[in-house]
């Protein structure tokens, strides 16, 4: 679904999110957007994280895309990747396809924009590290199938619904344990929004590792800039935000 044309008519942009607990990372992608552009959120009925959860969130995913196209969203961001990890990556092509068409409205998921970063940056071999219930064998087809060699994944010990985020060291020293026992991949994707602080830890990993580092808001942000027509830069938070590299043709 990647799309490189400008769109500065866009004012108003409507997300969907598997779940309140994604509060914070909502706020703090506000304060990264233009002034005038406007977000309107809505939550599907995710309260557990579960795997079963996930697998029958689609119809709320549905249902969410139609109101707000209806209450005026000129681009619909998708969020929580495990549904459509679940649903995996031609499925679910098709399926943003017929939603765009019946809804009228562009639409891209966390997944879409975490591999359209990772190909903008020229990430081939692959190591995807979360703690949903997909890291594991969903997420590896799903990013394998997008055409990355897939080096490994891996699910850190971190609760899905522990309160407040994991600070900047202990994530540096987590991720940099599993960057040290696979040290052939050029890129590391950050599944979920709520516990990995988009900060300096980004850059830190990058220079330490020698690899780019996705993080699932700093991918949001690059391709709702893009789709908005505005790519400002953003330092000191990764090479993403630093060269904002253009999107990927389809």
């Amino acid at each position: 679904m990647a799309d490189d044309k400008t769109s500065d008519a866009i004012r108003l942009i409507g997300i969907a999110k598997p779940t309140k607990r994604g509060a914070a990372s909502h706020a703090l992608l506000v304060s990264m957007l233009p002034e005038g552009v406007r977000t309107i959120v809505r939550y599907s009925p995710v309260k557990n994280g579960t795997m079963e959860e996930f697998e029958g969130a689609l119809p709320f995913y549905e249902q969410i895309t139609a109101d707000l196209a209806a209450e005026g969203a000129q681009l619909i961001h998708l969020e929580g990747t495990p549904p459509f990890l679940i649903l995996g990556h031609d499925a679910e092509r098709l399926t943003l396809d017929d939603w765009s068409r019946r809804f009228g409205v562009p639409i891209f998921t966390s997944a879409t924009c975490q591999a359209n970063a990772l190909r903008a940056l020229g990430v081939r071999k692959l190591l995807d590290v979360g703690y949903d219930p997909t890291t594991g064998p969903v997420a590896e087809a799903y990013f394998r199938d997008a055409g990355f060699d897939v080096i490994a994944v891996e699910k850190v010990p971190v609760a899905w619904g522990a309160s407040g985020d994991i600070s900047e060291n202990d994530a540096f020293d987590m991720l940099g344990s599993i960057l040290r026992r696979h040290p052939g991949a050029d890129g590391l994707c950050l599944q979920g929004s709520s516990k990995w602080r988009l900060s300096g830890l980004i850059g830190r990993l990058e220079d330490e590792f020698g690899v780019v580092v996705v993080h699932p808001v700093a991918a949001r942000y690059w391709e709702l800039m893009h789709r908005l027509g505005h790519p400002a830069p953003r330092q000191g938070l990764g090479r993403l935000l630093a060269e904002m590299p253009p999107m990927p043709k389809s």
